[in-house]
C-alpha cells in the first residue's frame, strides 16, 4: 500500500490529461528550441526589438540579451512567458479540481466517508498538484537540455542551468495554482477558484509590464510572482531568493491556508 494513497489516486485519475499535457509540452518546447537557428545572430532583429518599449521588452524576457542570443531567445520565447503560462493553465485547472471540482461532482463525500480525514485529503491533493506540475516541468527541461546542443542554445548554458530555469518558471506558475487551490478549498466553487487565480495572474502580468514606465506601480510589482521571475532571470543569475525562495514560500503558505480553510468549512 502506498504511503500517499490519495495522492496516488489523484494522479491516476488525472493520468490521461497529464500524459496529453506532457506530449504537448514536449512538442512545444521542441519546436521552440529547433527554431533558434532561424534567428541566431540576426542583428537586424535585435535592432528592431530595441525599439520596443521597456515594459514590453521586460515581459518578453529581453532585458538580458537580444533575441538572437541563446539567453535572450530562451527567455523571450519560453522561460518567462510560454512555459510558465502553460504550467499555470494546467496547474490552476488541477488545483480547482483537487477539492472544489470533486466536491461539485459529489465524489468528495465518498472519499471523506473513509477514515481519511479532511486535513490529510487536502494535504495529499496539494502534494499531487505539486507532483504533477513537477513532472511536466521535468519533461520540458529534459527536452530542452536534450535538443539545446543541436540548435546551438548551449553556448554558455549548462544543462543544470537550463533545468534550473525551467524549475523557476514552474515555481512562478505554482504560486497561482496554489491560489486556485486555496480559493477552491475555502469556497467549494471550481469557477471561483479558476476565475480568482487566472484574473490575479493576468492582472499581475499587466502590472509588471506597466511598472517599468509607471513608477507608482513599482512597489506593487515587487510582490508579484511575475516580477520575481522576470526581473531575476534564472539563465544568467541562477537560483536566487527572489526567483525561487519567494514563490516557494508563497506556494506553501497558500497550500497550508487552503488546507486549514477546508478543514473548518461546513460541507453541505
Amino acid at each position: 500500500m502506498t504511503a500517499l494513497p490519495i495522492t496516488a489516486q489523484a494522479l491516476r485519475r488525472r493520468r490521461v490529461g497529464l500524459f496529453g499535457w506532457a506530449a504537448g509540452l514536449a512538442t512545444t518546447v521542441g519546436l521552440v528550441v529547433v527554431s533558434f537557428p532561424a534567428v541566431r545572430g540576426d542583428q537586424s532583429l535585435d535592432d528592431a526589438m530595441n525599439n520596443i518599449p521597456p515594459g514590453v521588452r521586460a515581459l518578453l524576457g529581453l532585458q538580458d540579451g537580444g533575441i538572437s542570443s541563446p539567453v535572450g531567445y530562451l527567455n523571450s520565447q519560453l522561460l518567462t512567458n510560454m512555459l510558465p503560462i502553460l504550467l499555470l493553465v494546467f496547474g490552476v485547472g488541477m488545483a480547482a479540481w483537487s477539492i472544489a471540482g470533486d466536491e461539485a461532482r459529489g465524489t468528495l463525500e465518498l472519499t471523506l466517508s473513509t477514515p481519511i480525514g479532511r486535513a490529510r485529503l487536502a494535504t495529499e491533493r496539494g502534494v499531487a498538484l505539486v507532483a504533477a506540475v513537477g513532472a511536466l516541468t521535468l519533461v520540458a527541461g529534459t527536452v530542452l537540455v536534450a535538443l539545446a546542443p543541436a540548435a546551438g542554445l548551449d553556448k554558455g548554458l549548462s544543462g543544470i542551468r537550463l533545468l534550473a530555469a525551467c524549475a523557476i518558471a514552474a515555481l512562478a506558475a505554482l504560486t497561482f495554482a496554489a491560489l486556485a487551490f486555496a480559493i477552491g478549498a475555502a469556497t467549494g466553487s471550481r469557477p471561483a477558484a479558476i476565475a480568482g487565480a487566472t484574473s490575479t495572474a493576468a492582472g499581475g502580468y499587466v502590472v509588471e509590464g506597466l511598472a517599468r514606465t509607471v513608477s507608482p506601480l513599482r512597489p506593487v510589482a515587487e510582490v508579484i510572482p511575475w516580477h520575481w521571475l522576470i526581473s531575476d532571470g534564472p539563465l544568467l543569475r541562477g537560483i536566487t531568493v527572489e526567483n525561487a525562495g519567494l514563490p516557494t514560500l508563497v506556494t506553501v503558505v497558500l497550500l497550508v491556508a487552503g488546507i486549514g480553510l477546508f478543514t473548518r468549512r461546513d460541507l453541505r
